[in-house]
């Protein structure tokens, strides 16, 4: 089972206390215009839907392909965003990776970034992968500088892959290669984590914490 420690945050995975929040935000109108290809209007998603769809990722944990995972605060283990590494291939040695902050009292404040590094480093050192793949719409301006901010490069653009309010978008295509990933580790302060070197396992679990030295 995932369970990442950083500074603020542990990344785990999903727990039935969830619900209440997951439902809450998938019906958030503002955060399916940002991740989803719904139209506009949806049906909403009853709590008993919901339960469903965590009770089937609980109970899929040992799919190999797909990891499912909760963000949440450390000092009060508010529940504050999720997110999925999918279509892991280990032959290949692939994935892609997504992230919703689903509190939007918390946007801004650095956790996805801090979330992702963890995700990451979690994919290239324990799942030995090669590469990390994203999907991001064209407008979707935060996320986009997100993610290059982490070296992800733009690979390709789906051309008006996205009908949204009246008009189509496209979706930008991101790839990020370990390569790449280490010599961004080497030559920047990722928030705080000089290079991982304080980067250990305990457990069988991933503890990231903060390297103070200059």
């Amino acid at each position: 089972m995932l369970n990442l420690i950083t500074k603020r945050l542990i990344i785990k995975s999903h727990t039935l206390e969830n619900l209440e929040k997951i439902n809450e935000w998938f019906n958030d109108k503002e955060l399916l215009y940002f991740e989803d290809d719904q139209e506009d209007i949806i049906n909403p998603v009853t709590l008993d839907e919901t339960q469903k769809f965590l009770e089937n990722i609980i109970n899929s944990q040992s799919d190999i392909k797909v990891i499912n995972y909760a963000i949440h605060r450390k000092l009060e283990t508010q529940l504050i965003g999720h997110g999925k590494i999918t279509c892991i291939d280990y032959y290949n040695k692939r994935c892609k990776i997504s992230i919703t902050i689903g509190n939007k009292k918390n946007w801004g404040k650095g956790y996805a970034k801090e979330t992702l590094i963890a995700i990451i480093e979690y994919c290239f050192k324990n799942l030995k992968l090669n590469r990390i793949g994203a999907e991001i719409f064209s407008f979707n301006k935060r996320s986009i500088s997100l993610f290059e901010s982490l070296n992800f490069n733009r690979e390709g653009i789906i051309h008006q892959y996205v009908f949204k309010k009246g008009r189509f978008f496209d979706e930008y295509r991101y790839g990020l290669l370990i390569s790449d990933w280490e010599k961004k580790k080497n030559h920047e302060n990722l928030e705080g984590y000089r290079s991982f070197k304080n980067l250990y396992y305990k457990g069988g679990d991933l503890m990231i914490t903060k390297n103070n030295s200059p």
